[in-house]
């Protein structure tokens, strides 16, 4: 099961990428200040982010080490 990253927009706030498990969606991150976060499926909500790190690489290998493996 293969997580994969695609930038989708950047804008003057941020940037908005696609996480997308076995090509399909099924998350998002939005960089926001400084802070990216990481929601599953479309649940933005304030505090309600799965995951966040002030450093996307790691956020990305966090998502990858938590969500790529056999589905629960």
């Amino acid at each position: 099961m293969a997580i994969t990253f695609k930038v989708d927009s950047t804008t003057a706030e941020g940037t908005f990428i696609r996480v997308l498990r076995d090509g399909q969606p099924f998350g998002k991150i939005l960089d926001a200040m400084g802070l990216y976060r990481f929601y599953e499926r479309d649940l933005e909500k304030f505090g309600g982010a799965a995951l966040h790190h002030a450093d996307l690489a790691r956020l990305k290998a966090t998502i990858q080490s938590r969500y790529d493996g056999p589905r629960r």
